[in-house]
């Protein structure tokens, strides 16, 4: 009796982790999923960052350029692989994100004090929540801005290259600028996040969408916070 019992309990598990990775959730569902994948991610990027500061810089040091092809790679493939829409394969994607920007944080948080990065990590909690919020208020005037900040982070981008070729480069206009953009980003893949189907593979895609939104603008802010405080 008890081994039929272990049987249905082991079915019903099984049956309940299938319903999950494969089946339509419900709205509540979907978005604490999204929830805990990107509060996962951030964890992990926590251990990597603040918890590994000098082994991934000891790396680059020797193998510069093997480590930043290397880091491109892993962004973009696993970027792709989030994208095809199986649970899985999402993870798999997300999880070589994870680990990327974790690694480039290791690199970048050894040059600040840990108070500019407390300052900057509280910062960037606030701007994401107030953006989530707006973008469940007003989910429509977040979605019609997509082709526009798609083009002012392409033109940032450029603008950024072209100043340091010329060798002048003024980095808190273009802080501030990012910061603009990427918190605007955050409000506007939440609400593409609910336009997908409800299921977990695109709620770990949104996930990882809003999770390179908040590094971009955590590493941006930090940079601003710490030039400004050297004056």
């Amino acid at each position: 009796m008890n081994e039929w019992n272990e049987m249905n309990n082991t079915e019903n598990n099984g049956g309940s982790i299938s319903a999950f990775t494969q089946g339509t959730l419900s709205e509540r569902a979907y978005n604490v999923a999204i929830g805990a994948h990107l509060l996962v991610g951030l964890v992990i990027t926590y251990f990597l960052a603040l918890r590994m500061p000098y082994v991934f810089p000891q790396i680059y040091s020797v193998h510069p350029i093997v480590f930043s092809i290397g880091f491109l790679a892993v962004g973009l493939i696993g970027g792709r692989i989030a994208a095809k829409g199986n649970y899985i394969l999402s993870l798999v994607g997300y999880g070589m994100n994870v680990l990327a920007f974790g690694t480039l944080l290791s690199l970048v948080t050894v040059l600040y004090p840990v108070q500019y990065i407390v300052l900057a990590a509280l910062l960037t909690t606030v701007v994401v929540l107030t953006m989530t919020v707006a973008a469940v208020i007003f989910p429509n005037a977040f979605l019609s801005m997509g082709k526009t900040l798609f083009l002012a982070l392409i033109g940032l981008v450029v603008a950024e290259f072209v100043s340091l070729i010329l060798g002048v480069f003024y980095p808190n206009i273009f802080a501030i600028i990012g910061i603009f953009i990427f918190s605007l980003y955050v409000g506007y893949d939440w609400a593409r996040g609910q336009q997908y189907p409800s299921t977990a593979s695109y709620a770990c895609f949104t996930a990882l969408q809003l999770y390179m939104d908040i590094i971009n603008l955590f590493l941006r802010i930090l940079r601003l916070l710490a030039r400004s405080r050297r004056r």
